[in-house]
Protein backbone atom coordinates (compact mmCIF):
# COMPACT_ATOMS: atom_id res chain seq x y z
CA UNK A 1 0.00 0.00 0.00
CA UNK A 2 1.80 3.64 -1.06
CA UNK A 3 2.07 6.42 1.40
CA UNK A 4 -0.65 9.42 1.12
CA UNK A 5 0.97 12.61 -0.20
CA UNK A 6 0.90 15.47 2.17
CA UNK A 7 0.95 17.98 -0.81
CA UNK A 8 -1.93 17.92 -3.02
CA UNK A 9 -3.16 19.97 -5.78
CA UNK A 10 -6.90 20.21 -7.35
CA UNK A 11 -7.66 21.92 -9.71
CA UNK A 12 -11.08 23.70 -10.25
CA UNK A 13 -11.69 24.02 -13.92
CA UNK A 14 -15.25 22.40 -14.60
CA UNK A 15 -15.99 21.25 -11.15
CA UNK A 16 -18.92 22.82 -9.07
CA UNK A 17 -18.34 24.31 -5.52
CA UNK A 18 -19.48 20.67 -4.29
CA UNK A 19 -17.11 19.07 -5.55
CA UNK A 20 -14.14 20.69 -4.40
CA UNK A 21 -15.03 20.81 -1.01
CA UNK A 22 -15.89 17.37 -1.55
CA UNK A 23 -12.08 17.17 -2.57
CA UNK A 24 -10.10 19.44 -0.36
CA UNK A 25 -11.95 17.21 2.47
CA UNK A 26 -11.21 13.47 0.85
CA UNK A 27 -7.40 14.95 0.64
CA UNK A 28 -7.23 15.95 4.41
CA UNK A 29 -8.96 13.13 5.10
CA UNK A 30 -6.29 11.12 3.69
CA UNK A 31 -3.22 12.92 5.32
CA UNK A 32 -2.86 15.55 3.64
CA UNK A 33 -1.30 19.18 5.20
CA UNK A 34 -0.67 21.22 1.70
CA UNK A 35 -3.03 21.74 -0.53
CA UNK A 36 -2.59 24.01 -3.69
CA UNK A 37 -6.12 25.13 -5.36
CA UNK A 38 -6.42 26.10 -8.63
CA UNK A 39 -8.65 28.09 -10.84
CA UNK A 40 -10.88 28.85 -8.31
CA UNK A 41 -12.99 31.31 -10.52
CA UNK A 42 -14.65 33.36 -7.89
CA UNK A 43 -16.69 30.28 -6.62
CA UNK A 44 -18.04 30.77 -3.17
CA UNK A 45 -18.04 28.84 0.19
CA UNK A 46 -14.83 27.06 -0.23
CA UNK A 47 -12.99 25.57 2.42
CA UNK A 48 -15.55 26.04 5.01
CA UNK A 49 -15.92 24.52 8.65
CA UNK A 50 -13.02 22.29 8.28
CA UNK A 51 -10.93 21.83 11.37
CA UNK A 52 -7.06 20.90 11.86
CA UNK A 53 -4.16 23.01 10.79
CA UNK A 54 -3.62 22.06 7.03
CA UNK A 55 -2.14 24.99 5.27
CA UNK A 56 -4.71 25.69 2.08
CA UNK A 57 -3.16 27.75 -0.55
CA UNK A 58 -5.82 29.09 -3.41
CA UNK A 59 -4.43 30.32 -6.95
CA UNK A 60 -6.90 33.31 -7.89
CA UNK A 61 -9.82 35.24 -6.70
CA UNK A 62 -12.36 33.38 -4.52
CA UNK A 63 -16.39 34.54 -3.71
CA UNK A 64 -17.62 35.07 -0.69
CA UNK A 65 -17.39 33.67 2.84
CA UNK A 66 -14.06 31.44 2.11
CA UNK A 67 -12.67 29.86 5.06
CA UNK A 68 -15.51 30.90 6.74
CA UNK A 69 -16.18 28.36 9.99
CA UNK A 70 -12.98 27.39 10.23
CA UNK A 71 -11.56 25.69 13.12
CA UNK A 72 -7.97 26.05 12.60
CA UNK A 73 -7.07 25.72 8.94
CA UNK A 74 -4.64 28.41 7.45
CA UNK A 75 -5.90 29.72 4.19
CA UNK A 76 -3.97 31.89 1.70
CA UNK A 77 -5.53 33.52 -1.36
CA UNK A 78 -3.28 34.69 -3.58
CA UNK A 79 -6.08 36.88 -5.72
CA UNK A 80 -9.19 38.86 -4.00
CA UNK A 81 -11.86 38.07 -2.24
CA UNK A 82 -15.29 38.32 -2.01
CA UNK A 83 -17.56 39.29 1.38
CA UNK A 84 -17.20 37.52 4.71
CA UNK A 85 -13.85 36.27 4.29
CA UNK A 86 -13.06 34.09 7.43
CA UNK A 87 -16.85 34.49 8.78
CA UNK A 88 -17.25 33.24 11.98
CA UNK A 89 -13.75 31.43 12.46
CA UNK A 90 -13.02 30.04 15.76
CA UNK A 91 -9.29 29.66 15.07
CA UNK A 92 -6.28 29.51 11.95
CA UNK A 93 -6.85 32.16 9.64
CA UNK A 94 -6.81 33.37 6.57
CA UNK A 95 -4.58 35.57 4.39
CA UNK A 96 -5.78 37.49 1.66
CA UNK A 97 -3.47 38.32 -0.74
CA UNK A 98 -5.47 41.23 -2.50
CA UNK A 99 -8.81 43.18 -2.12
CA UNK A 100 -11.84 41.63 -0.02
CA UNK A 101 -15.78 42.55 0.33
CA UNK A 102 -17.86 43.77 3.07
CA UNK A 103 -18.19 42.17 6.22
CA UNK A 104 -14.51 40.34 6.38
CA UNK A 105 -14.17 38.47 9.72
CA UNK A 106 -17.28 38.81 10.75
CA UNK A 107 -17.95 37.96 14.42
CA UNK A 108 -14.83 36.18 14.72
CA UNK A 109 -13.49 34.09 17.88
CA UNK A 110 -10.09 33.66 17.47
CA UNK A 111 -7.85 33.34 14.66
CA UNK A 112 -5.94 35.97 12.52
CA UNK A 113 -7.63 37.12 9.30
CA UNK A 114 -5.32 39.45 7.12
CA UNK A 115 -5.75 41.57 4.03
CA UNK A 116 -3.26 42.94 2.22
CA UNK A 117 -5.52 45.92 0.44
CA UNK A 118 -8.80 47.34 0.70
CA UNK A 119 -12.13 46.18 2.32
CA UNK A 120 -15.63 46.82 2.28
CA UNK A 121 -18.09 47.90 4.71
CA UNK A 122 -18.74 45.99 8.30
CA UNK A 123 -15.33 44.57 8.45
CA UNK A 124 -14.63 42.73 11.87
CA UNK A 125 -18.13 43.37 12.83
CA UNK A 126 -19.56 41.49 16.00
CA UNK A 127 -15.93 40.53 16.81
CA UNK A 128 -15.54 38.42 19.71
CA UNK A 129 -11.85 37.68 20.23
CA UNK A 130 -8.89 37.03 17.81
CA UNK A 131 -6.79 39.59 15.65
CA UNK A 132 -7.96 41.43 11.66
CA UNK A 133 -5.25 43.35 9.51
CA UNK A 134 -6.25 45.39 6.69
CA UNK A 135 -3.50 46.86 4.78
CA UNK A 136 -5.70 49.44 3.30
CA UNK A 137 -8.59 51.32 3.45
CA UNK A 138 -11.86 50.41 5.32
CA UNK A 139 -15.69 51.06 4.75
CA UNK A 140 -17.89 52.64 6.75
CA UNK A 141 -19.40 50.67 10.04
CA UNK A 142 -16.22 48.68 10.40
CA UNK A 143 -15.62 47.20 13.96
CA UNK A 144 -19.40 48.03 14.46
CA UNK A 145 -20.43 45.93 17.88
CA UNK A 146 -17.19 44.51 18.22
CA UNK A 147 -16.75 42.86 21.81
CA UNK A 148 -13.35 42.57 22.01
CA UNK A 149 -9.71 41.61 19.73
CA UNK A 150 -7.76 43.55 17.83
CA UNK A 151 -8.31 45.21 14.67
CA UNK A 152 -5.94 47.21 12.44
CA UNK A 153 -6.59 49.27 9.35
CA UNK A 154 -3.39 50.80 7.74
CA UNK A 155 -4.73 52.81 5.82
CA UNK A 156 -8.17 55.33 5.89
CA UNK A 157 -11.38 54.27 7.72
CA UNK A 158 -14.76 55.11 6.72
CA UNK A 159 -18.15 56.45 9.04
CA UNK A 160 -19.12 54.99 11.82
CA UNK A 161 -15.61 52.97 12.75
CA UNK A 162 -16.14 51.12 16.20
CA UNK A 163 -19.68 52.24 16.51
CA UNK A 164 -21.12 51.07 19.72
CA UNK A 165 -18.25 48.89 20.35
CA UNK A 166 -17.78 47.22 23.95
CA UNK A 167 -13.99 46.35 24.13
CA UNK A 168 -11.11 45.96 22.19
CA UNK A 169 -8.60 47.53 20.26
CA UNK A 170 -8.92 49.43 16.80
CA UNK A 171 -5.77 50.91 15.19
CA UNK A 172 -6.10 52.92 11.99
CA UNK A 173 -3.08 54.48 10.12
CA UNK A 174 -4.71 56.49 8.22
CA UNK A 175 -7.56 59.23 8.37
CA UNK A 176 -10.68 58.31 10.32
CA UNK A 177 -13.85 59.78 8.02
CA UNK A 178 -16.20 59.66 11.39
CA UNK A 179 -16.07 57.63 14.81
CA UNK A 180 -19.50 55.83 15.74
CA UNK A 181 -21.39 56.11 18.84
CA UNK A 182 -19.33 55.95 21.98
CA UNK A 183 -16.32 55.43 19.88
CA UNK A 184 -13.10 57.12 21.64
CA UNK A 185 -9.75 58.11 19.49
CA UNK A 186 -6.28 58.76 21.80
CA UNK A 187 -2.89 58.15 21.05
CA UNK A 188 -1.07 54.47 21.69
CA UNK A 189 1.46 53.86 24.31
CA UNK A 190 4.97 52.52 23.58
CA UNK A 191 3.96 49.31 24.67
CA UNK A 192 0.70 48.77 22.47
CA UNK A 193 3.22 50.55 19.68
CA UNK A 194 5.36 47.45 20.36
CA UNK A 195 3.08 44.75 19.94
CA UNK A 196 1.34 46.38 17.08
CA UNK A 197 5.20 46.33 15.25
CA UNK A 198 5.28 42.36 16.05
CA UNK A 199 1.93 41.66 14.88
CA UNK A 200 2.37 43.69 11.45
CA UNK A 201 5.98 42.76 10.74
CA UNK A 202 4.74 38.96 10.88
CA UNK A 203 2.50 39.50 8.30
CA UNK A 204 4.42 41.61 6.63
CA UNK A 205 2.84 44.67 6.23
CA UNK A 206 4.17 48.60 6.88
CA UNK A 207 4.76 49.24 10.24
CA UNK A 208 5.49 52.94 11.30
CA UNK A 209 1.89 54.94 10.51
CA UNK A 210 1.00 57.72 12.57
CA UNK A 211 -1.17 55.16 14.37
CA UNK A 212 -4.37 56.10 16.14
CA UNK A 213 -5.98 53.85 18.91
CA UNK A 214 -9.98 53.06 19.40
CA UNK A 215 -11.75 52.31 22.27
CA UNK A 216 -14.93 52.04 23.58
CA UNK A 217 -15.81 54.90 25.80
CA UNK A 218 -17.98 52.72 28.11
CA UNK A 219 -20.81 54.91 28.20
CA UNK A 220 -23.00 52.02 26.25
CA UNK A 221 -22.55 49.33 28.91
CA UNK A 222 -25.37 50.45 30.98
CA UNK A 223 -28.83 52.13 30.37
CA UNK A 224 -28.59 55.03 31.94
CA UNK A 225 -31.64 57.31 30.92
CA UNK A 226 -29.13 60.68 31.47
CA UNK A 227 -27.49 59.35 28.23
CA UNK A 228 -30.61 58.87 26.14
CA UNK A 229 -29.62 60.84 23.64
CA UNK A 230 -26.39 58.57 23.07
CA UNK A 231 -28.28 55.81 23.36
CA UNK A 232 -30.86 56.87 20.56
CA UNK A 233 -27.89 58.04 18.21
CA UNK A 234 -26.67 54.49 18.55
CA UNK A 235 -29.92 52.57 17.47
Amino acid sequence: MGSVSTDVTIDCEGLATREINTRIRAALGEGATELTVLNPAGRHNLAVALDGDPRITFEGTVGYFVGALGMGPNIVVNGNAGWSVGADIMGGGVHVHGNAGSSVAASIRGGLIVVDGDVGARAAIALKGGTVVIGGKAGYMTGFMMQTGTLVIGGDAGDGLGDSMYTGDIFVGGEIASLGADAVVRDPTDEELGRLRELLTSVGHEVERPWKHVTSGGNLWHFEKEKYELWKEAF
